[in-house]
């Protein structure tokens, strides 16, 4: 089963650590836009923990603009798959592969 969105969370340590679970999922790291909806730069999937996934990515320091983040659990590791592939196929994130984008 696929939750319903969480966010929209500030792209910091602590609020990963506060907010973010670990369970399997996609995550949306982003910015906000003037209704502050999340405008997703980029859409990752984790299979074991969304949190240390969204931690990784932060200390890489992968994505300068991103400021927010946000997700949705999933119980299987293929529905996260799915819906990752499926979410980056309908916003099109400017930091995703465009390989992903085909289909």
């Amino acid at each position: 089963m696929i939750s319903e969105y969480k966010g929209n969370y500030s792209y910091e340590k602590w609020s990963i650590n506060y907010n973010a679970p670990d369970l399997i999922g996609v995550y949306y790291c982003g910015k906000l836009n003037y209704n502050n909806s999340l405008i997703p730069l980029y859409i990752g999937r984790s299979e074991v923990s969304i949190k240390n996934r969204l931690l990784d990515h932060l200390q890489q320091s992968y994505w300068p603009d991103v400021t927010h983040f946000g997700y949705r659990t999933c119980t299987t590791k293929q529905e996260a798959e799915d819906l990752e592939t499926s979410e980056i196929q309908k916003y099109r994130p400017k930091h995703n592969s465009t390989l992903k984008f085909s289909n």
